[in-house]
């Protein structure tokens, strides 16, 4: 009678154990999808936060876009009152004081605006001799960036007489790398064929002008004095009747939300006067 018993002491903890272990085992699961659910929504509430500040960012591009076609650039650059005063167009970063508006609620004040003129830039369908002085700048061997020049003049020399459509394609010449492309994207152009050294980036000083000029055309900028004349004397290449002081319709905007990080990039042709007052090249939002 005993042995019975035993026996169904056994099977009654047998099946104890067996409960518990489910129980375990069902916590366990309840806890990782506990863990994935709020990894899920945090995950969620992160996109949900990205979208909201890229729309933002992109209502406050469309405010500077109305400053910029209804403002006189140079006029309002010199205007303590204007919100562009001391508004540049070499890509040096300059604060735009956002209205308080619930558009603008997912960014900070004021946003980080930074104007290149595209015809400042150094076109590398027509202007290959000033490439190999900016590689050399940027820290290539004087071996190196002429094998590098040299290929690209024997590309735009070729009989099909094919020019670059993107600064991106220089990527596809032997001698280019990915990394060289992307030290050159923000001095280069492909559709700048008269060039204007009025706006030329700092990064261009060096390589177009002498030390002295060059350090001379960074302090008047630094100040916000006008040098756009000087620029023109000191680098006597161009026609000023061609080009003038004026920045060209073709812009390249980057706005910035520092309190983010966020920035939105743009490329266009800002022409007050036409039926058509903007015309978008490019737009890509990126996160620093």
């Amino acid at each position: 009678m005993r042995k019975p018993k035993q026996l169904l002491s056994k099977q009654r903890g047998m099946a104890l154990f067996q409960v518990l272990l489910m129980v375990a085992i069902i916590s366990v699961l309840l806890i990782i999808m506990s863990k994935q659910t709020q990894s899920t929504v945090h995950q969620a509430q992160l996109l949900q936060d990205r979208v909201e500040r890229e729309l933002a960012l992109s209502s406050a591009a469309a405010y500077v876009d109305s400053l910029l076609l209804s403002n006189d650039w140079l006029m309002s650059r010199n205007d303590p009152q204007s919100p562009l005063y001391q508004i540049n167009f070499y890509g040096e970063p300059h604060l735009i004081p956002l209205p308080q508006r619930a558009a603008y609620g997912a960014l900070g004040p004021e946003v980080t605006l930074q104007l290149q003129n595209e015809a400042s830039l150094l076109d590398l369908n027509f202007r290959t001799n000033d490439i190999e002085p900016l590689l050399l700048q940027l820290g290539k061997s004087p071996l190196q960036a002429r094998q590098m020049v040299d290929e690209l003049r024997n590309f735009l020399r070729a009989p099909e007489q094919i020019y670059f459509q993107n600064v991106a394609d220089l990527a596809h010449l032997e001698s280019w790398t990915v990394e060289d492309v992307a030290m050159l994207r923000n001095l280069t152009s492909v559709s700048a064929p008269i060039f204007n050294p009025v706006w030329m980036p700092n990064e261009l000083l060096p390589v177009l002008l002498t030390p002295e000029q060059a350090a001379t055309i960074r302090a008047l900028r630094k100040s916000n004095e006008s040098s756009a004349g000087l620029l023109q004397d000191f680098y006597g290449d161009v026609d000023a009747a061609d080009t003038g002081t004026f920045p060209g319709i073709a812009q390249r905007m980057r706005l910035t939300d520092e309190s983010s990080g966020l920035e939105l990039y743009r490329e266009v042709d800002y022409r007050p006067r036409h039926p058509s007052p903007m015309r978008l090249y490019a737009k890509y939002f990126q996160q620093e």
